[in-house]
């Protein structure tokens, strides 16, 4: 459809798909159609890998970052098959594939044929082969497809300019505009007739994307299951704190690094606040080693994060190690533990496999780290030479550890920010064996045990340091392997696993097992529910 050369921008289409695959109707749709709206004229994007003949480009965290600096709010479509709204959009659109899937209140319906759904929902008949019977609906569909964009642009209004800061309540600065977000997430409101019972509010400002993985992990995800109780508010949308989301506030949350961003006197403004602020965090952001690829803005963080913890009414943190080091700046700390959402990640365990199989390793984020990856550098290095073929490494984060790009027995990925995204990626990824060296510096003896749980979910047989961080959850021998920092302890852990697909087996079950009965998110919410009254009450 195309706009007018001086008129606002339509809003951007963000299609939640899977990776492109030829023998997979459902993929093929989803991605023909981001391909025909770019050919239309409007800006579509998918949120995994395409076919390069398609107009598909890759949704990215700097893409979405890009338009909601500039008002825009994106509009996305799930198919039927996806259950909720694991993107945490506002404007979603439910494209129906199949008779399953439901249709949420206030989501837009729209289905890829008749029958589908009831005969008021709009029909995008999206065709799956270029064949005679196309050339003969070809005009048929683009009346369809114009249909849909302006229905969509029309149901989700028109690109507004960036919020501008509330006078009467908020900071007297904006945060510097270097990441960006989607709309605040809400509880759902009760249903017509119900008692009206408030829900208590938590306000947070954090510069980090709703889509990222800390405050998936942390904030997002665990106050979803205490909908009944809560509703959360992301307070900076395009890099300006959003004073209006205070009225009626039960509590503020700074997260991480974004008191680190503002100005002691933006800081001294919001705790003049009459309402209790806390702060939270799962790392020592204050406290960044030298190798870590945010050490620079770190130095940068330190004495607003430090201002923050010394004047919040409380701090909380992942692990108790992290605790030890925030209560020399304040003495109310409470250790709230990670958990996770076990079928977000779930992988069957992979079958016996023969002996001389081929074997996928991975490493992920801070295990490529120099300081870490310098464990197992030399340990892998005598690894692919001795088997070859038979093994291939998966890296992935910011950068390729080095001496290891192009080597043709590895592949860098960058690392996968959405959330949702990542635990897909992970599973797809078929690893058999995880590594996780960790070096015993301070820093990393604050990080919490995410990595144990992520990957015994997938299914995933893994090494860990015998760190603090992995000692206290991770039984050696059973729910892992937990390996001193040598680079031979490492070479003999990792030819066990590769040689014995019994013992990969066996600590992939018992590690799944663990994280299944004790670790599921839903069925610990309420330690969540539980701290967060006790921070709310003035």
């Amino acid at each position: 459809m195309t706009q007018d050369l001086f008129a606002r921008l339509h809003q951007p289409y963000y299609i939640h798909a899977p990776a492109y695959d030829e023998g997979s109707p459902d993929a093929r749709l989803l991605h023909l159609l981001c391909h025909a709206l770019n050919l239309r004229g409007e800006e579509a994007y998918v949120t995994s890998e395409s076919d390069p003949g398609l107009r598909t480009p890759r949704l990215t965290q700097q893409t979405v970052d890009t338009h909601l600096k500039g008002g825009r709010k994106a509009i996305v479509v799930y198919p039927g098959s996806t259950s909720g709204n694991p993107l945490m959009a506002a404007s979603v659109v439910r494209f129906l594939l199949s008779q399953h899937g439901a249709v949420a209140p206030g989501e837009m319906p729209v289905a890829w044929r008749a029958g589908l759904a009831d005969g008021n929902v709009a029909l995008l008949e999206i065709p799956q082969t270029d064949d005679a019977a196309w050339a003969s609906r070809r005009a048929q569909f683009m009346q369809q497809l114009d249909a849909f964009i302006l229905a969509s642009q029309s149901r989700f209004g028109a690109a507004l300019p960036p919020a501008a800061i509330s006078p009467a309540q908020a900071t007297p600065q904006p945060v510097p505009q270097t990441t960006a977000h989607p709309a605040p997430v809400m509880a759902t409101p009760a249903a017509p007739g119900a008692a009206a019972r408030r829900k208590k509010r938590l306000v947070v400002f954090s510069v980090e994307s709703t889509w990222s993985p800390c405050p998936q992990i942390r904030l997002l995800r665990p106050f979803a299951h205490l909908k009944d109780e809560w509703e959360v508010i992301w307070a900076i949308e395009n890099g300006r704190l959003q004073g209006d989301y205070l009225n009626d506030a039960d509590l503020i949350l700074l997260h991480r690094f974004t008191p680190g961003l503002m100005s002691l006197d933006v800081l001294r403004t919001i705790f003049s606040s009459r309402v209790p602020i806390i702060y939270e965090s799962d790392d020592l952001l204050n406290e960044i080693p030298a190798d870590h690829p945010e050490a620079q803005q770190g130095a940068a963080w330190k004495a607003g994060i430090e201002h923050a913890v010394r004047h919040a009414k409380a701090v909380v943190v992942s692990t108790e190690f992290l605790a030890s080091k925030y209560r020399d700046l304040n003495a109310s700390v409470y250790v709230l533990p990670n958990y996770i959402d076990f079928d977000l990640f779930y992988r069957p365990v992979p079958q016996h496999q023969p002996a001389g199989g081929r074997i996928n390793i991975g490493l992920l984020g801070s295990s490529i780290q120099p300081s870490n990856f310098a464990l197992v550098d030399q340990a892998l290095r005598a690894l692919v030479e001795r088997y070859g073929d038979r093994l291939h490494i998966d890296f992935v984060g910011w950068d390729c550890p080095q001496g290891w790009v192009g080597h043709p027995l590895a592949t860098f990925h960058t690392f996968v920010h959405q959330y949702v995204d990542y635990a897909a990626q992970l599973r797809q990824w078929n690893w058999d064996i995880a590594l996780i060296p960790l070096a015993s510096d301070e820093y990393n003896q604050c990080k919490s045990y995410i990595k144990w749980l992520d990957y015994s979910a997938a299914g995933i047989a893994s090494i860990f340091s015998d760190v603090s961080v992995y000692n206290e959850v991770v039984t050696h021998d059973v729910t892992g392997l937990l390996m001193p920092n040598s680079s031979q302890a490492w070479l003999e852990a990792i030819t066990l696993l590769i040689e014995s697909p019994e013992k990969r087996h066996a600590l992939a079950r018992a590690g799944q097992q663990e994280v299944r009965e004790h670790f599921d998110l839903q069925a610990k919410a309420a330690h969540y529910n539980e701290v967060y009254s006790r921070c709310a009450t003035v």
